[in-house]
């Protein structure tokens, strides 16, 4: 990784710390600016990732409100961070006392896992979906109120706003940097919030489950290793060879801190700070800690929707660990700010759903959906322990068990309902992902993660009143074989990264400062309408969506040879027939083309080279 790259992504990553530490002391305090009885700093460190996902969401809606001007306007944002930093600095009762030994270790062992592999050989963000949401946060940097994708002129806001709300925040707090980089801090969030969140969910079964329920979450992968010649990291799910093991989007969440970061680890670390907060509410009998729950929850859904769905079974999980005489009251004070949150969001997108008649499916093919069986086996000896940790819970009772075992049964129900909908091939309004196993897994994992923290936790304990010293060679040794295949899943990914392959192509020159994208880009904006002309030509397709993806233009004449029409995957049912009309007709009005070299006619605005071939972008 360059250090133009990696500078300003360390500032975005120290820029969403003190904003979302600072915003989180905001949530958690009350009206005296007194902390939440019981949360301990593993809690308040938790609550810096939807501290800062709230700023963004407040900052979104003033954008939306002012008509682009928050996002579009460059000092207004540093601005916000500065008042809400003095703000809650003020009300802060002191920096929590944190174990910081143990903690730079265990930032250090996963870092050097999940995080050092970027840093030697580049850029962790690849082809997918990221380019969307660059393209998407690019169009709020450039002033439109919401982001609306690349189609012109028809294309209104279908994808919840809320990681470009949060890639536009930390480009705007770090002058010179860019949702490229944004998404590297995102990263690093992702490496140390997922295990942050298992912890704290552990914690709600044991007080001293913490750190064996970080480890289970971001350390124990599969059996997959044994079956490996060599370093391996399977980038494209069909093409797996040890089942769903070693592989992206694994039943197993711990290759999702591989990177790129994307809505659904954002939105899992934000639904298990839901379903922590949740459990406390609870546990005391607390309105205030409930509606905290019902924001995070919220927050999630905005960054992730079917982690809404998640979020709404958790919280009305939870109920069911509370005395029946405060169960009502406290469900009522989770599920309505979860909504509430959402509705500046879905408001709008349910009158446009009303509109426009309706959803379209446009996913080319859905992700692969693994036998439970294979997806299981997947979590390696987590399996085990997440069995020992709920018996514990059952027989055991803890003080959170109630809570807890009501949010595994939730997330088995989803589970069902998600192995259905893929027997039945339910579409569900135009969103089969909606309850695809691939966003059902995550929540689970996570929570199996806690029990088997917390398994091992006492297993540590048995083990240390019975033979002394025992104790942590037993449980340390569980913990690096299970280690063992996240370890060489990075070694593989180092290997995917260096060759540039797998659709990790940010790191090439390509896309490099100075590079033809970026000098194109910097004449573009979503007020423009461009065309790549190059008939034949196997780059055409991803050079126009690079320019969106490092702009947000609107594109003209793109075919995705994957999709029968409606190749800027349009959701809304009635949009998407006038964009073929339309397209078919030629009727859009290009603004700007990109072509060959020699085909250039008149003075071009740029030149330069993509994908081994010389381009031009010229005016039309």
């Amino acid at each position: 990784m360059s250090l133009g790259l990696l500078i300003p992504a360390f500032l975005q990553l120290v820029a969403f710390i003190v904003v979302g530490y600072f915003t989180g002391s905001l949530l958690r305090a009350n009206r005296t600016g007194r902390d939440i009885e019981g949360f301990s700093w593993p809690e308040r460190i938790l609550l810096i990732v939807p501290g800062f996902v709230a700023f963004a969401v407040v900052l979104m809606i003033a954008n939306i409100v002012t008509i682009g001007f928050v996002f579009g306007t460059p000092g207004i944002v540093p601005l916000a961070a500065i008042a809400v930093v003095v703000f809650g600095w003020r009300r802060e009762r002191g920096i929590p006392e944190i174990p910081w030994l143990l903690v730079a270790g265990a930032v250090l062992v996963l870092g050097l896992i999940y995080v050092l592999p970027v840093i030697l050989n580049g850029t962790g963000v690849r082809t997918g979906d990221p380019p969307w949401h660059l393209g998407w946060t690019q169009q709020l940097l450039h002033g439109l109120p919401v982001p609306v994708g690349p189609a012109p002129e028809i294309a209104r806001n279908s994808y919840p706003w809320g990681l470009h709300g949060m890639l536009a925040t930390l480009t705007r707090l770090v002058p010179g940097s860019d949702p490229l980089t944004g998404f590297e801090a995102l990263h690093v969030i992702t490496v140390l919030g997922l295990p942050l969140s298992g912890a704290c969910l552990a914690r709600r079964l044991d007080p001293r489950a913490g750190w064996l329920g970080a480890a289970a979450t971001g350390l124990i992968g599969g059996f997959g290793w044994l079956s490996s010649e060599s370093a391996a990291f399977i980038t494209t799910p069909s093409e797996f060879r040890y089942g769903a093991d070693l592989v992206v989007a694994s039943p197993n969440s711990v290759y999702g801190m591989l990177p790129p970061a994307l809505p659904r680890e954002i939105g899992l670390i934000l639904l298990g700070a839901a379903a922590c907060a949740s459990v406390f509410a609870i546990r005391r009998g607390d309105r205030r800690i409930a509606v905290l729950a019902g924001v995070a929850g919220g927050l999630a859904g905005l960054v992730n929707l079917p982690m809404l769905i998640g979020a709404l079974v958790w919280l009305g999980a939870a109920t069911l660990g509370a005395p029946a005489g405060s169960r009502r009251r406290l469900g009522i004070a989770m599920l309505v700010p979860a909504l509430v949150v959402m509705l500046p969001w879905a408001g709008k997108v349910v009158v446009n759903y009303v509109r426009f008649g309706g959803f379209l499916s446009t996913s080319p093919s859905l992700g692969l959906e693994w036998p439970l069986r294979t997806a299981l086996w997947s979590w390696g000896i987590l399996l085990f322990l997440s069995v020992l940790g709920v018996v514990l819970a059952v027989v055991l009772r803890p003080s959170g068990g109630r809570s807890m075992l009501a949010l595994l049964g939730g997330s088995i129900l989803l589970l069902g309902l998600a192995i259905a909908r893929g027997a039945e091939d339910w579409d569900i309004w135009g969103n089969a992902t909606l309850f695809h196993q691939g966003r059902i897994w995550p929540p689970l994992h996570l929570l199996g993660a806690a029990f088997g923290g917390y398994g091992l936790t006492l297993l540590f304990v048995w083990l240390r009143e019975r033979i002394r010293g025992a104790a942590v060679v037993v449980v340390a040794a569980i913990v690096a074989f299970g280690a063992i295949s996240p370890i060489v899943a990075a070694r593989g990914f180092s290997r995917i990264l260096k060759e540039d392959s797998a659709g990790f192509v940010y790191g090439s020159p390509d896309y490099g400062d100075g590079s033809f994208v970026r000098r194109a880009a910097s004449h573009l904006g979503p007020d423009d309408v461009v065309q790549v002309i190059a008939e034949g030509e196997s780059a055409e397709r991803q050079l126009a969506f690079s320019l969106f993806s490092f702009s947000g233009v609107r594109l003209a004449g793109y075919d995705d040879p994957r999709l029968d029409g409606n190749d800027l995957r349009i959701r809304y049912a009635d949009l998407a027939r006038e964009y073929d009309e339309r397209t078919a007709n030629e009727d859009f009005e290009v603004d700007l083309a990109v072509v060959l070299i020699e085909e250039a006619t008149g003075e071009p605005l740029e030149t330069g080279t993509f994908a081994g071939r010389e381009w031009a972008l010229v005016r039309r």
